[in-house]
């Protein structure tokens, strides 16, 4: 009876569905949390599985992307996968991807059309400059011919965001991302749907410097699972503790005669 006294005045009313809501708050979260884990293994499964895969022709992957009975086959559903490709990269077009940076120094990316003998192009992130540098000719890097073999992983186009700032008209120099209509504008040749992170050819003594694999970690969402499990149970701990204390039989004469 005391407990029940207790519990039906306004404040302790106020504050049991406040320790409620919090607890089934932090309960929802740290769930939510475990299925972004189960996700982030799953995706790391998949990414494990491409890279350990042998390469495929860039001609192979094309026909792949082609569309089946009319549906279109999303060039993301190959993302990662290893490709071999030759062509010529031109400087015509190129691109700076702004705010790289490696080893804690700033730089960018450089992103060149591969003209393909078909006449189409597909376009290649070279890997990364410092800022401090220079950039000239691809050829400089490649062979006076700009005619390469190379082997990347298959990434999918990098959309504008709808809040994200759009880039200013005309010619660009340096971009944010990838973004393949916005890049095609200023490439002759039509692109493919994809663009590849350059792997190799690869000389660990000169630049640019391919960009890295992708890491296969967990991430933090374990350590945020118990730490909002964590905060559920201080909450329920804590208010347990504090009607306790308020049910002592020195309080609960105080709290009659205050009533």
């Amino acid at each position: 009876m005391s407990y029940m006294r207790v519990v039906v005045r306004p404040r302790w009313i106020v504050f049991s569905v406040l320790v409620a809501f919090v607890s089934v708050a932090c309960i929802f979260l740290g769930f939510w949390q475990l299925s972004r884990l189960d996700e982030r293994r799953a995706s790391n499964a998949v990414l494990v599985s491409r890279l350990a895969r042998e390469p495929i022709r860039l001609e192979d992957l094309r026909s792949a992307l082609a569309p089946e009975q009319g549906i279109e086959v999303d060039p993301a559903d190959y993302e990662h996968t290893k490709v071999t490709a030759t062509g010529r990269l031109s400087d015509r077009g190129r691109v700076l991807v702004r705010s790289q940076v490696v080893n804690g120094q700033a730089g960018v990316h450089g992103v060149y059309a591969m003209e393909l003998d078909d006449g189409t192009a597909v376009l290649v992130n070279v890997g990364w400059f410092p800022l401090d540098v220079e950039i000239g000719s691809i050829a400089d890097a490649f062979g006076q011919s700009g005619q390469v073999d190379v082997t990347g992983l298959v990434r999918a186009d990098q959309k504008r965001p709808a809040l994200g700032r759009a880039e200013p008209p005309g010619p660009l120099d340096t971009v944010a991302r990838i973004d393949i209509d916005r890049i095609q504008q200023q490439v002759e040749l039509p692109l493919l749907p994809f663009w590849i992170q350059l792997v190799e050819p690869h000389d660990p003594g000169r630049l640019p410097i391919p960009v890295g694999l992708p890491e296969l970690g967990e991430g933090p969402h374990l350590s945020y699972a118990v730490q909002w499990f964590s905060f559920g149970a201080v909450a329920v701990i804590g208010y347990v503790a504090l009607m306790r204390r308020e049910l002592r039989p020195g309080r609960r004469r105080k709290a009659r005669e205050t009533d």
